[in-house]
């Protein structure tokens, strides 16, 4: 009874590790180095992968979209707004 009351106990205390170590791999990152990390602070090292994983997401988004300044948006839209203009002024019917 005590050894089953243990068992239980140990697979209750590695499942959070093991949750971080799942989270961490499927993500790309090693899967044991997370899950000594989770071992040591267990609800923390989840808090903390997700913050990783969420971070190099925006950074990933952010290197495939191109920001313009204000100063360039301006340009562009003074820029495409004579060509539409100009377009539209040589259709003579």
């Amino acid at each position: 009874m005590l050894i089953d009351i243990a068992i239980v106990f140990i697979a209750f205390l590695f499942s959070i590790p093991a949750v971080t170590g799942y989270f961490a791999y499927s993500h790309g990152k090693p899967f044991w180095k997370w899950f000594l990390i989770g071992c040591i602070l267990p609800i923390i090292a989840n808090f903390l992968i997700a913050y990783i994983c969420r971070k190099e997401a925006l950074k990933a988004q952010r290197r495939n979209t191109v920001e313009l300044s204000r100063f360039e948006d301006e340009w562009m839209d003074n820029y495409v707004t004579k060509i539409i203009h100009n377009k539209s002024s040589e259709k003579k019917f």
